[in-house]
C-alpha cells in the first residue's frame, strides 16, 4: 500500500480541522455519584458538537437515557473482553450494550499503571470490542523519565504497535486515539503546543505506515477552557480527552464551545 508522505498527512489534518469540530470528550473517572451526574447535566444544557462522556458505572446505567436524550455519545471506562464468566467486579460487553454505549474507553494511563493492564490485554479488550462493533478510544502516553530521556517515541509505538496488531482495514472508523502525556494527567501542567504538534505528527505518521489510513487524535492532559483553544488550534489535534475540567458544567460548556467548527 502506498503511503503518504508526512506532509500531506499534515496538510490533510490541519483542512480537516478546519472544516469540522473537535471532539470533546470527558473522563469522570471515579467521581459523579447519580444525583451529582443529573446535575452536571441540568447545568450543562443543551449540547451542540462531538461530546462524549465516560462516567463511572453506576452513573452510566441510570443516566444513559439521558445522555443520549442531549445528544451525548457514552460509554465504559473499562470493560472486559470475555462476554461472562468469574470475574468479579468486571463488567461485560453485553451489559454495555444493553445501556445503548457508543464508544469504549481503554487502556487509560490509570488503568495501565494501578492495576497493572498489560498491552496484551489492551488488544484482547479491542479486538472484543471492535468483533461486537463498538467504537473504541484507545489511550496511549510516556511518563517523564521516558519524555526527558527520549524514549517516547519508541514507547508510543510500541503501544499503537502492540494494542492495535491484526487491526483489519473495516474496522479502522471504530477507532480513535487519545495521546494523554502520563506526566501531564491532574498535574495542571500541559505539555507544550510544539511538543504537542510533533507527538500528534508523529502519531499519525505511525497510524499512516500501520493501516494506511488516518484517524481521529485526541489530546488529553490537564485540557481546561483557559488553554483548549491553543492546544486545539495545534496541527494533527482532532479533540481533547479531558478528566477534572469535565467535571465542572460550566468549565465542560466552555471547551465545548471553544471546540465548534463551522
Amino acid at each position: 500500500m502506498e503511503q503518504k508522505n508526512l506532509n500531506q498527512i499534515i496538510r490533510e489534518t490541519v483542512a480537516r480541522y478546519m472544516r469540522h469540530s473537535l471532539i470533546v470528550a470527558g473522563n469522570w473517572k471515579m467521581n459523579m455519584t447519580v444525583r451529582e451526574g443529573m446535575e452536571f447535566l441540568e447545568k450543562l444544557g443543551p449540547v451542540d458538537g462531538k461530546v462524549m462522556i465516560f462516567p463511572p458505572y453506576t452513573t452510566l446505567a441510570v443516566l444513559a437515557g439521558e445522555f443520549r436524550r442531549r445528544g451525548i455519545t457514552y460509554g465504559p471506562q473499562n470493560f472486559h473482553y470475555k462476554d461472562s464468566g468469574a470475574y468479579t467486579g468486571e463488567i461485560s460487553l453485553p451489559m454495555i450494550r444493553e445501556l445503548g454505549c457508543d464508544c469504549l474507553l481503554v487502556g487509560h494511563s490509570e488503568r495501565r499503571s494501578y492495576y497493572n493492564e498489560t498491552d496484551e490485554e489492551i488488544h484482547k479488550k479491542i479486538q472484543a470490542a471492535l468483533s461486537e462493533n463498538f467504537s473504541v478510544m484507545l489511550c496511549i502516553g510516556e511518563n517523564l523519565d521516558e519524555r526527558k530521556s527520549g524514549q517516547w517515541k519508541k514507547v508510543l509505538r510500541k503501544q499503537l504497535l502492540e494494542d492495535l496488531e491484526g487491526l483489519s482495514r473495516d474496522k479502522i472508523p471504530y477507532i480513535q486515539i487519545a495521546y494523554e502525556p502520563i506526566w501531564a494527567i491532574g498535574t495542571g501542567v500541559s505539555a507544550s503546543t510544539e511538543e504537542i504538534t510533533e507527538t500528534h505528527r508523529y502519531l499519525k505518521t505511525v497510524f499512516q505506515e500501520l493501516t494506511g489510513s488516518d484517524i481521529p487524535l485526541l489530546y488529553g492532559g490537564s485540557v481546561n477552557e483557559k488553554n483548549a483553544a491553543e492546544i486545539g488550534s495545534c496541527p494533527g489535534v482532532d479533540g481533547f480527552l479531558i478528566g477534572g475540567a469535565s467535571l465542572k458544567p460550566d468549565k465542560f460548556r466552555k471547551i465545548i464551545e471553544i471546540s465548534k467548527r463551522e
